[in-house]
C-alpha cells in the first residue's frame, strides 16, 4: 500500500520549484531571529527535515551564520520606493507596521528605534535537489 504524506504549502511549493529544476542544486536561505539564550540553529527546520526524511530532498551543502536581516531590508526598500527622501518619521511608521505584521509568531524581529538598525539575525543557507525515484 502506498502511503501519501501530508505536506504543508509551504513544503509543496519548495518540493514543486525542485521538481520544476530536477537535477539542478538549488539555493534556499532563510532567517531565525537570534535569542540571547540559544545559540546558532542546528539540524534542519523540522519542514525541511521532513522533506528529507520522506527522500524528497537532499541536501548538499548547509550554512549558518550571522548577518543583518535582509527580509527587513527588503520591506524597508519597498516601502521607501515612492519615497523622495526617507525620514526618521518613514522609519517610525515602517517599524511600527512591520512589527505588526508579524502578530501571532512566536519570535517578533524587531528592526531597531534607530534609523537604518536592521536586525541581526541566524541565516541558514541551503544548497538542495529533488531527489530522482530509482
Amino acid at each position: 500500500m502506498v502511503s501519501i504524506p501530508s505536506l504543508s504549502q509551504a513544503q509543496l511549493a519548495i518540493l514543486r520549484i525542485a521538481k520544476e529544476h530536477s537535477g539542478e542544486i538549488l539555493h534556499l536561505s532563510f532567517e531565525t531571529p537570534m535569542l540571547k539564550e540559544d545559540g546558532p540553529p542546528s539540524g534542519n527546520p523540522q519542514f525541511f527535515q521532513e522533506l528529507i526524511d520522506l527522500d524528497l530532498i537532499e541536501i548538499h551543502f548547509k550554512q549558518v551564520y550571522i548577518g543583518t536581516s535582509k527580509f527587513q531590508k527588503d520591506s524597508w526598500a519597498e516601502y521607501c520606493a515612492a519615497l523622495d527622501l526617507p525620514s526618521l518619521r518613514a522609519w517610525e511608521l515602517w517599524r511600527r507596521a512591520f512589527i505588526s505584521e508579524q502578530r501571532g509568531v512566536t519570535h517578533v524581529l524587531e528592526p531597531g528605534e534607530g534609523f537604518g538598525e536592521f536586525s541581526e539575525v541566524w541565516v541558514e543557507e541551503m544548497r538542495f535537489r529533488a531527489v530522482q525515484p530509482g
